[in-house]
């Protein structure tokens, strides 16, 4: 666990369910389905951060892990408290587990709409390494691109903050 001003870092639980699925309903622009949070929690590696005054969740991170590889799969951060910095504790909690892990090497994608997601990334030392065009949907019709990004884990000179 992970404690900065009213804000800890802990491993998402099952009980944790109703919480992800606001969450998810309110800062996902694009909302997966119940059946897709339920498998993600109970099948991929959760952390979320709990605003300790409110006791809400307000942020979320799941990633999976195949043989020495990790991928983000997403990152949510209630609207309310984005820029504070929330998603970045993620990221590097993320990152810090993926390394006792033995995991070499980190992957993930994004919209390539979202420039404050990929400026993070790159802040944390991620490379473009890919485009997969009209990956996805968009609400007013037709496709965006996605950005695959990668960062080597093993051997890396880059700290991670709180990690």
């Amino acid at each position: 666990m992970i404690m900065s001003n009213h804000y800890i870092i802990e491993r998402a639980i099952g009980a944790d369910l109703n919480a992800l699925l606001a969450l998810n309903a309110c800062a996902n622009p694009h909302p997966w389905r119940e059946a897709h949070v339920k498998d993600a929690l109970d099948n991929r590696h959760n952390w979320v951060i709990r605003d300790t005054q409110t006791d809400d969740l307000v942020a979320w991170l799941t990633a999976s892990k195949v043989f020495d590889q990790t991928e983000l799969e997403l990152v949510l951060t209630h609207p309310d408290k984005r820029r504070l910095g929330l998603a970045e504790r993620l990221v590097s909690q993320w990152l810090h587990w993926a390394r006792t892990q033995s995991c070499v090497e980190a992957l993930l994608e994004v919209r390539a709409s979202n420039l404050s997601a990929i400026g993070l990334y790159q802040k944390l030392a991620f490379d473009q390494v890919g485009l997969r065009k009209n990956y996805y949907p968009l609400a007013e019709g037709g496709k965006e691109a996605a950005v695959l990004m990668t960062r080597p884990l093993s051997g890396s000179t880059h700290t991670d903050n709180g990690a």
